[in-house]
């Protein structure tokens, strides 16, 4: 172990990861947790330098004992002053340049993955780098698409997941009308987990955009229930619907299940947010919007 990473061991110590299938509620939910006082998080700065650790000081320019100005994600405000604050972001640059070219960390499943020794010295080194620089005493971690439980927890056997889910016509539709949608529809986006069987039904299913998502969101949820029966994480399951109902209540147990104390930043950024159920609205068009018959037919291919 080097020497930094030796003295910074304590940064480390049980990293919280959210993870969900993409639209599940995990970007909202992740950035009212990522106000906490005490934590540190990947942010757009460093997407932008993703072999650049140093880039994190700039975070103490926005956030210190005198003021407080941190972004959002940009699906809530895409203000051009939004994109220059320092603020969190789940974008994969940066795990391509962390992990190294052995590992497919955007594109893989990562079933029966591990980080060898070597690797798991170096991320963690970058990790313990990211908290220490941005002058916090936590790590925290948001990333979507495959859970990557075991690949991560043989870098951080500590760490505590949340893993947030949501009712799947609304995961699909909302897959959709996002800008990547195509990558959805035209590919089985995430690789190294399906068998041949998995990979002739998914040829069956690829004439319909709906269904053929659906059978990508249902081996996510497989795999991640495989991973946890594997693996037996620290992992705290939960759901989009449960924190609408009650957002307040939702982020406390949340924050007492990770052992986070009560923050009056996160009580203050919750406070801002107009949160209501968005699976019973209406498709943003044409493209989006999904038959009653499609409905029954996506809800047959996930519980299958």
């Amino acid at each position: 172990m080097n020497d930094f990473l030796s003295k910074n061991e304590n940064l480390l110590e049980k990293p919280i990861i959210i993870f969900g299938s993409g639209r599940s509620g995990t970007t909202v939910i992740s950035e009212i947790i990522f106000q906490h006082e005490d934590l540190a998080w990947h942010s757009n700065y460093q997407e932008l330098f993703p072999k650049f650790a140093p880039v994190n000081y700039m975070r103490r320019l926005f956030d210190n004992k005198f003021w407080r100005i941190i972004g959002m994600n940009t699906q809530n405000d895409r203000s051009f002053t939004n994109y220059m604050l320092f603020r969190p972001i789940e974008r994969y640059d940066f795990w391509e340049a962390v992990t190294g070219e052995r590992i497919d960390f955007s594109r893989s499943f990562l079933l029966n993955e591990k980080a060898t020794d070597e690797e798991r010295e170096h991320i963690r080194t970058f990790f313990a780098r990211i908290v220490k620089y941005q002058k916090r005493k936590r790590l925290a971690i948001k990333i979507t698409g495959p859970a990557r439980i075991e690949y991560l927890m043989s870098i951080f056997p500590d760490a505590q997941f949340i893993n947030i889910i949501r009712e799947p016509v609304a995961i699909i539709r909302s897959w959709m009308e996002i800008h990547w949608n195509e990558q959805i529809v035209n590919q089985l986006w995430w690789q190294g987990a399906y068998t041949k069987d998995e990979l002739k039904k998914a040829e069956e299913l690829s004439s319909n955009k709906f269904l053929f998502a659906a059978f990508q969101y249902k081996k996510i949820m497989e795999t991640t229930q495989q991973e946890i029966d594997k693996c037996n994480p620290d992992v705290y399951t939960t759901s989009y619907e449960d924190f609408t109902k009650n957002p307040k209540a939702f982020i406390n147990d949340m924050m007492q299940f990770v052992h986070l104390q009560p923050s009056k930043l996160v009580d203050k950024f919750i406070n801002k947010l107009s949160i209501l159920n968005r699976n019973e609205r209406r498709s943003a068009s044409n493209k989006s919007e999904i038959s009653e018959v499609t409905k029954q037919q996506i809800l047959e291919i996930v519980n299958a």
